[in-house]
């Protein structure tokens, strides 16, 4: 998971907080609608979640003995006041596998950082907390992989339940066993229900890519993994028995894209959207469920490779209604803009509208999309000036159908 990723923790410089310029705007003019996140200069590894009339951003950032994980509230008023959620010596993050605070269905909050083993930085476990007063102190409930073996474990995704939370992780374990001489076994896809404890874990899919992020609603999805190294999207859940193709792409390459599906579902409704270049062709795709994810309507697509102008992915999805908005990177001549555009079930695709320009590099990370009160909410890095930017949208202003 962690070969082919830079780690940016130890790159976390925090200097005195200090107002950046907007980027420069482009498409219809009131569309960036809030401030930047209260986070500062040197912040890295963001997370955007959902929570109750509210949006939960969490981000690391150098401490006074360590480094912090820190979080803010935005609601309709605007961004809280921020705080700190952990600090420790040593906190792993990359461009990619990173951080989060979770609204569970007990009310309560979860938040996972990353430990490095002191042995390798390949090696990591996933920490969990438990917080019951809305963030003001958190309790630590342990290490949710359960199987004491120094090796890659992350990419968390969650999905609230009675109990608490239910996560989904990308898991090493088997990667430090050899199946055959200079072979060591594959990534697993596992999961385990966290409330007051963590329970024990189960397995979901017992080979699947090493570093491309899960996304959990009442599905799980994922990027696999053939034997023929074929790594397109599955999914499990939803009332079926084992795992399933989402979509066959027929993706085959060697080593990880490090470019996960996202997903996003309310009530009998599900959006997914994922990258893929199968055929050595890049696109952006994305399929609508309206049966809880049983089944999904043909792929519609968002973005595809058109001569100088080649889709990098990162792509984030939201609901409106029985519609989706799906974000992602677009790129033309290494020239990146942040994008977003509508879809339906019905397979209408409607005007895309560019957000900002963004750089295609790692540091900027992978943009984060929610909704709150009508308006499209997506947070990115900007890595020139080393700070978080953000834009509200309102959902009737991004296109309807061409």
């Amino acid at each position: 998971m962690n070969k082919t990723l830079t780690l940016l923790c130890l790159l976390v410089c925090l200097v005195a907080r200090q107002t950046a310029a907007q980027p420069e705007f482009i498409g219809p003019e009131p569309q960036l609608g809030i401030a930047d996140p209260p986070s500062p200069i040197g912040a890295v590894a963001h997370r955007l979640t959902p929570g109750t009339d509210s949006l939960l951003l969490t981000w690391l950032q150098r401490g006074t003995s360590g480094i912090q994980l820190r979080w803010v509230r935005l609601n309709a008023e605007g961004w809280g006041e921020p705080a700190t959620i952990t600090e420790q010596p040593r906190m792993m993050a990359n461009w990619a596998d990173v951080p989060a605070v979770v609204e569970g269905g007990d009310g309560a909050l979860y938040a996972h950082w990353l430990d490095p083993s002191e042995n390798s930085p390949e090696w990591y476990d996933i920490r969990m907390l438990r917080s019951t007063d809305d963030g003001s102190t958190w309790t630590a409930l342990g290490t949710l992989n359960d199987d004491g073996i120094e090796a890659e474990h992350g990419f968390v995704s969650y999905v609230p339940d009675a109990q608490g939370v239910r996560a989904y992780w990308l898991d090493g374990r088997a990667t430090r066993e050899e199946i055959a001489e200079g072979v060591n076994g594959p990534m697993s896809l596992r999961t385990a229900r966290v409330g007051e404890t963590i329970e024990p874990s189960t397995l979901i899919d017992d080979r699947v890519c090493d570093c491309c992020a899960t996304g959990a609603g009442p599905i799980v999805i994922y990027r696999d993994r053939s034997k023929a190294d074929v790594r397109d999207i599955s999914l499990a859940g939803g009332g079926i028995p084992g795992t399933r193709l989402l979509h066959a792409d027929g993706w085959s390459i060697f080593g990880c894209p490090v470019n996960g599906p996202a997903i996003d579902a309310k009530g009998r409704t599900v959006a997914v959207a994922w990258y893929t270049a199968a055929d050595n062709k890049a696109k952006v795709l994305a399929a609508i469920s309206t049966n809880n994810g049983v089944t999904f309507g043909e792929p519609i697509v968002i973005d595809e490779t058109r001569g100088a102008s080649i889709p990098l992915g990162r792509v984030d999805i939201v609901l409106d209604g029985e519609e989706a908005v799906v974000s992602w990177l677009a790129n033309k001549r290494l020239k990146g803009t942040l994008k977003l555009q509508r879809i339906s079930a019905a397979g209408l695709v409607g005007e895309a509208v560019a957000v900002s320009p963004m750089d295609t590099g790692r540091l900027s990370g992978f943009p984060e999309l929610e909704v709150l009160h009508g308006r499209a909410v997506i947070v990115w890095r900007d890595p020139e000036a080393e700070v978080l930017r953000a834009a509200a949208i309102p959902l009737e202003g991004i296109g309807k159908e061409k």
